[in-house]
């Protein structure tokens, strides 16, 4: 029997909220496209971090993953991944860091980002609900609507036209 620290009904809330979350920013993709890009800098740096630190202090929870991914990759997961289980999850997380920065970024790069992560995403679906899958399709599905309209400007710029929504009306009395 393996251990959780979390409880049966923790781990089912994180999967509905995780899809939740990928589905929304299917929707903030087209409307609030910074938002999403938010959404993707963070979902990315925190990949990063949980999981540079779980190869350093506890590799082995990688191994659960085989329990809910489809065959090849639970072949993988039991067998070579092992023995090359932290090196291969810091690469990994360092292509997770990778993808956060490139989310602030405009153009090629900001694109090359979104492509990362389409690679990215669609690669860990296999696993299963332990990648909370769909939500890693649904995550694709923004990152693609978000690379094919929104890489014009860096995370932190505006467009003039959005400086004009926002300006308030100053009345001369």
């Amino acid at each position: 029997m393996k251990f959780y620290p979390f409880s049966p009904f923790f781990l089912v809330a994180v999967y509905i909220i995780a899809n939740i979350l990928a589905f929304f920013s299917i929707l903030a993709s087209t409307r609030y496209p910074k938002l999403a890009r938010l959404f993707f800098l963070f979902l990315f740096g925190w990949a990063f971090w949980i999981n540079s630190s779980m190869a350093v202090d506890t590799p082995w929870v990688y191994q659960d993953y085989a329990d809910s991914s489809i065959p090849i990759y639970r072949k993988f997961i039991t067998g070579a991944f092992e023995s090359i289980m932290t090196p291969l999850v810091l690469i990994i997380a360092a292509g997770q860091a990778l993808l956060a920065i490139l989310m602030t970024l405009k153009g090629k790069l900001f694109k090359l980002g979104c492509w990362g992560g389409i690679i990215f995403c669609l690669a860990i679906s296999p696993i299963g609900s332990y990648a909370a899958f769909p939500a890693t399709v649904f995550m694709a599905i923004a990152l693609y609507i978000l690379q094919k309209g929104h890489n014009n400007l860096y995370i932190w710029e505006h467009h003039p036209e959005e400086i004009k929504k926002v300006r308030p009306v100053v009345s001369s009395i």
